[in-house]
């Protein structure tokens, strides 16, 4: 059996630094420059009633993250019967990303890709993927929660 390396703990700059500028021609291919709004290393645009926000985050020595998400609802009380339940089955449901409960009660929807090897097709996909679910499931949860 083959074994695969295990990652090396680490921060890449340089591999970063051109991840983010990789993600930001990309994002020039696949928007007019008024549908995208781009603040420091922040990119975001509007669907439906959802924002999506995309980031490069740091995240070994020889890989760094693409993040593709958007806040969904804000103030929900962690405790809330049924909440977990509810999020983990809609996680089942899904085909890439997931929902999740951040700390200051906020529910979201997230993809994240590996993004050394990064495509437009990688990127597009995640973004029509959270786009869709963002924007069908902000109103859905707002209402149960």
């Amino acid at each position: 059996m083959r074994k695969f390396a295990l990652l090396k703990d680490g921060s890449n700059e340089a591999l970063l630094a051109k991840t983010k500028n990789t993600v930001t021609a990309l994002l020039g291919e696949l928007f007019d420059p008024e549908d995208l709004t781009s603040v420091e290393d922040l990119h975001s645009f509007p669907f439906g009633s959802a924002t999506i926000q995309i980031q490069v985050l740091p995240w070994h020595a020889e890989d760094v993250l693409v993040r593709v998400f958007s806040y969904l609802v804000e103030n929900v009380d962690p405790s809330k019967e049924g909440l977990c339940e509810k999020l983990l089955r809609l996680n089942a449901t899904v085909p890439l990303g997931a929902f999740s409960l951040v700390f200051d009660g906020t529910i979201m929807f997230s993809c994240s890709l590996a993004g050394a090897n990064l495509d437009k097709n990688e990127l597009l996909g995640a973004l029509q993927t959270v786009a869709a679910y963002a924007d069908q499931y902000d109103d859905i949860l707002k209402t149960l929660f």
